[in-house]
Order: structure tokens, then C-alpha cells, then sequence
């Protein structure tokens, strides 16, 4: 094996590990984001909606199989959380169908595609997933860094970069951007554009000093930098 080859691979396998990193993190954090935040969305965003589009008793119908469908979700139990069990508990995707155009129809998207992504279902995660809209600071960055990990499973870097890239964008903030910027300077590793990563790890120690990131993001300077030497 030629000299060049073993360290292609040894770079490889380091970012392969960052990557795997910060799905770790995702998966310890941006459920507690979206029990914490979710809510918000569904009174403040729906609540117009709630009133003027659906009628009162659907909605208390619409927010009781929610609370039911949220609380599987938090015990871990994903599978019964998103089909659902028995008359109790409808389960996001029957909740996506009955009330359709909802906001309790619109968070369920969201709680889907976190049940299906940690399934190992990328495709049909990634479907869900694109079916939310928000317009917060981090419930909705936050899905989209998890259309970029779908694509990033699925093979699909070069989507998966822009998905993060986007993600950073629609937070511009120290608690989300960061991982974001993190995450995509890693696809674009992989896609053998280790100029392009090092922008955008250098953008966290300029534009987001405050976050944790700013000082753990100097290995993955460190490996840019040397690559593109």
C-alpha cells in the first residue's frame, strides 16, 4: 500500500469517526429539542390554524393522540410511537392522515422521521422529514441537519453537505450552527474538497467563538489544513 494511499485512508477513517461523533450528539440532544420547542410550535404556529381551519373538537382529538404518541416517543418505545397501538394510542403516521393540514399532523412528520431514521428506514425518514415546516431558530434547523444525516447514510454527500449547510443557515446561532458547519465540512471531506471544509471550520472560530465548537473544531482545522497542503 503506497504512502499516499495509507494516509487517504487514515483521513477517511478520522472523519469517518467525527461524523459518528455528531450523530451521537444528535441523537442524545434533538429529541429533548424537539419535546422542548415542539410544543411552542404546536400552540404559537397552529394555533391560528387550530381555531380557524380545524374544529375545537378535532384539535383537543388531534392534541390528546399527540400527548399519547410523544409519550411512547420519550419512553423510547419508537416503533409503537409511529404506528401506533390499539384505540389509545393512533400513532404519528395515522396522526399525519386523520388530521391532515394540522399543526399536530405537521410535528408528527418531525417525530417520524426521528423514529425512522434511529430504524435505520434513511429513505423513509428522509420522506418524512421533508414533509415538516417551521420557521424557528431550532426545531427546524435542527430536522434539517437530519435530512443532511439521511443523505449522508443513503450516500448522497453532496446533498447531504448542502442539507448542513442549510441547516447552519436557517439557525445562525452558537446552541445549532456550529455542529451544523461541523458536520458539512466533513461531507465535504469525504467529497475530497478539504478547502471547502476548512472555510467552513474556520467560520466557526470566527463567526461562533463562543460555542463549545469554536475549541473542538481545531482537529478537524489541523486535518483540513493538512490535506489541502
Amino acid at each position: 500500500m503506497s504512502k499516499k494511499h495509507l494516509q487517504n485512508s487514515e483521513l477517511e477513517t478520522q472523519v469517518e469517526e467525527a461524523m459518528v461523533q455528531g450523530e451521537q450528539f444528535l441523537e442524545k440532544n434533538l429529541k429533548k429539542i424537539l419535546i422542548a420547542l415542539g410544543a411552542l410550535i404546536l400552540i404559537g404556529v397552529g394555533a391560528f390554524v387550530y381555531v380557524n381551519k380545524v374544529s375545537k373538537p378535532a384539535a383537543e382529538k388531534a392534541s390528546a393522540a399527540m400527548y399519547v404518541a410523544e409519550d411512547r416517543f420519550l419512553m423510547g418505545q419508537d416503533s409503537t410511537a409511529l404506528k401506533g397501538e390499539g384505540i389509545a394510542n393512533m400513532g404519528f403516521e395515522a396522526i399525519q392522515k386523520e388530521y391532515s393540514g394540522s399543526a399536530a399532523a405537521n410535528l408528527s412528520y418531525a417525530y417520524a422521521g426521528i423514529c425512522l431514521y434511529d430504524a435505520g428506514k434513511y429513505q423513509e425518514a428522509l420522506d418524512a422529514l421533508k414533509q415538516f415546516a417551521a420557521k424557528d431558530a431550532y426545531v427546524a434547523p435542527s430536522i434539517q441537519r437530519l435530512i443532511g444525516d439521511c443523505y449522508a447514510q443513503l450516500g448522497q454527500i453532496k446533498d447531504a453537505a448542502s442539507a448542513y449547510e442549510k441547516a447552519a443557515s436557517m439557525a445562525d446561532n452558537d446552541a445549532i450552527a456550529p455542529s451544523c458547519l461541523i458536520k458539512a465540512g466533513h461531507a465535504y471531506e469525504k467529497l475530497g474538497d478539504p478547502k471547502k471544509a476548512l472555510e467552513l471550520y474556520q467560520s466557526i472560530k470566527t463567526k461562533y467563538y463562543t460555542a463549545p465548537e469554536a475549541q473542538t473544531v481545531e482537529a478537524d482545522i489541523i486535518r483540513a489544513t493538512a490535506a489541502v497542503k
